[in-house]
């Protein structure tokens, strides 16, 4: 009994590890990391993000909602944003990877190549390629800071209802066809073929690059977004102080803390990468899979951070740190 318990547990951790679903996410984080990081924080911050404020103790319920307003609407603008952006660079980034001698140099394809039988397993190339999948959100997070400061209080307004109704909800679509021109594949092309951005590629290829990413990109968000508040003639002046403190909170504690939970999980992502080797070792997709968890794993593990553990700490002492800094200015 127990030998044919062990043989079911077998048969249901390889299912998963070879299912369609997860085969379908680590491609899509893979072909699209920026997307896949984007769609991950739309869904949690628009779920479980808010219910962390709003249940925080001991805190102005105004201060709250501000906070749930600002993170629906700054991710609300990341993914549309990214998704204009994205669809486009994605496409001519896939043109060069099916034919690579249109768009490269003889001498990049060398370079990069480094000794792999194909250009696309090259660690070096990979990384080259995941700089413009994933630099898109370095590219939009200081224009979309921006803008979380211009439609936040109408994002309140319309969720929590201020006596005043917004006259906005003007949906933008940006929708890009993301038809592929060649004139995009060259560009990119053109800037793989620059020496300093192989050797870049070629020295932090084993580096945890998409952390970084995702870091660089929160960071600048960040500090946009706190200058644009304590600029913005819209939002309450009272208001100013917890809603900036609760978000260098939120972003200070969320990199510190998913750092360090990355470095704990390293083998467990180790194990995970060879039960997924072992379940697809057939499969001619599989270092895009290992590729697309890579990408992944710091994006799930920062929206864990950041959307369940960190929003009632930082809307907790956002608005005591306000009021300490006051009471010292005053």
């Amino acid at each position: 009994m127990k030998v044919n318990s062990v043989e079911k547990r077998d048969i249901s951790f390889n299912g998963f590890y070879n299912s369609n679903a997860l085969k379908k996410v680590l491609s899509f984080a893979e072909e699209n990391g920026a997307l896949f990081a984007s769609a991950t924080a739309l869904t949690l911050s628009a779920t479980v993000r808010p219910v962390s404020i709003l249940s925080t103790p001991n805190t102005d319920k105004e201060n709250k909602r501000l906070a749930c307003a600002k993170a629906i609407m700054s991710t609300l603008l990341d993914f549309g944003i990214t998704f204009a952006l994205s669809v486009p660079i994605v496409k001519s980034v896939g043109a060069i990877n099916k034919n690579p001698e249109k768009f490269l140099k003889k001498e990049t394809i060398k370079n990069l190549k480094e000794g792999a039988e194909d250009l696309k397993n090259s660690k070096a190339y990979t990384l080259a390629n995941q700089m413009f999948k994933l630099g898109i959100g370095i590219a939009i997070a200081a224009p979309k800071a921006l803008l979380n400061v211009l439609g936040l209080p109408y994002i309140h307004d319309g969720l929590f209802g201020k006596e005043q109704t917004s006259q906005q909800k003007e949906s933008q679509n940006l929708t890009f066809k993301g038809k592929n021109s060649d004139w995009l594949s060259k560009i990119i092309g053109k800037t793989i073929d620059n020496k300093s951005v192989q050797e870049f590629s070629q020295k932090h290829k084993d580096s945890n690059f998409p952390m970084h990413i995702n870091v660089l990109k929160d960071l600048l968000a960040t500090s946009t977004f706190a200058l644009g508040v304590s600029k913005s003639g819209k939002i309450d002046d009272n208001r100013k102080g917890p809603l900036i403190y609760n978000a260098l909170l939120s972003t200070g504690l969320c990199i510190g803390a998913s750092y360090a939970v990355d470095s704990a999980t390293d083998k467990p992502a180790k194990r995970f990468i060879e039960k997924l080797t072992k379940a697809n070792k057939n499969d001619p997709n599989l270092k895009k899979y290992i590729d697309g968890f890579k990408i992944a794993k710091p994006v799930l593990i920062m929206g864990a951070v950041y959307y369940l553990l960190i929003p009632v700490i930082s809307t907790y002492f956002a608005e005591r740190f306000d009021k300490l800094f006051n009471k010292k200015m005053h």
